[in-house]
């Protein structure tokens, strides 16, 4: 794998993710604002807590554990290969990618305006942080000492 195709597979499935995420977000907002579901769930502020502590935990704690995971466990390698960089970006999308799901829960359930603000916040830091653009993942790969083909 070079670096354009590892860029490229990861663009595709941020953005395959993220639309996806971005669908069931308009979704949630229209059942609430047209069929205004109860379920029961609505002033919870456990669920709040919950929540938006999986969301901080999914767009920013954990791909940092994962991350440093990562790297002490390849520390003793003189070259990590593309491939195996390859998968842990993908997992980090993947991982990251959780926290607009949990956005559309909190919307679906009616959660404080609060609630979903603190949610919104993480969810675009984990957007934003954690695109794949060229100069990022050349930084990477070289921080990671990538051999790519």
């Amino acid at each position: 794998m070079n670096e354009n195709s590892i860029l490229t597979s990861l663009k595709s499935i941020f953005i395959k993710q993220l639309f996806i995420a971005i669908v069931l977000i308009a979704l949630a907002y229209a059942v609430r604002y047209f069929i205004n579901p109860d379920l029961g769930l609505v002033n919870s502020n456990f669920f709040s807590i919950i929540i938006s502590t999986f969301a901080a935990a999914f767009a920013i704690a954990i791909p940092i554990f994962y991350r440093t995971y990562f790297i002490n466990r390849h520390k003793d390698l003189k070259y990590i290969p593309a491939e195996l960089f390859f998968k842990f970006e993908k997992n980090i999308l993947h991982i990251v990618l959780i926290a607009p799901y949990l956005l559309a829960v909190s919307i679906l359930l009616n959660m404080s305006e609060r609630t979903q603000i603190l949610i919104t916040l993480f969810v675009l830091y984990g957007i934003y942080f954690y695109f794949p653009t060229k100069k990022k993942l050349r930084f990477e790969m070289k921080v990671f000492r990538i051999k790519a083909d």
